[in-house]
């Protein structure tokens, strides 16, 4: 027997969806950390743009785990203090004692080049270079995570 189902509900389902997402974007946006941006469109125009499939990226949570990390600084008058990293064995180690850790251009200009080419930090290196550090860094930390 097969299953029956309806083409106006299931339309209706899917609007449903597309409103409580629109409305979930809006509300997000409405938040403090959002409360000076100021965009040319609205939460239905991303919306409509989004495949049906929600996907999560860990940088999206990292950026909120910043975020509130800094929110709760600022709240108790305190500072997050930081070393610059630049191997997943200096990572690892700093991750345990540190709330932040910072990924210095300079030094990725220096030892992480696709160029192979240290020098000064002018941001005359390739655009994805600091990204491709801090991927590095990001890896190594899952793994000592399993």
């Amino acid at each position: 027997m097969a299953a029956s189902f309806s083409v106006p509900s299931m339309i209706m389902e899917e609007e449903g969806r597309f409103e409580a997402e629109v409305a979930e974007v809006q509300t997000w946006w409405n938040s403090e950390r959002f409360k000076l941006t100021r965009r040319p469109y609205t939460a239905r125009d991303v919306v409509v743009l989004r495949g049906h499939l929600k996907q999560g990226y860990a940088s999206n949570e990292m950026a909120k785990k910043l975020w509130r990390t800094l929110k709760s600084h600022q709240a108790n008058c305190t500072a997050s203090r930081t070393f610059g990293a630049l191997d997943p064995v200096q990572v690892t180690m700093m991750a345990k004692h540190l709330d932040t850790i910072y990924v210095s251009g300079w030094q990725c200009s220096s030892t992480h080049t696709s160029t192979n080419e240290p020098g000064p930090d002018l941001a005359d290196y390739p655009y994805d270079t600091v990204p491709n550090k801090v991927e590095h860094l990001f890896f190594a930390q899952q793994y000592h995570d399993r």
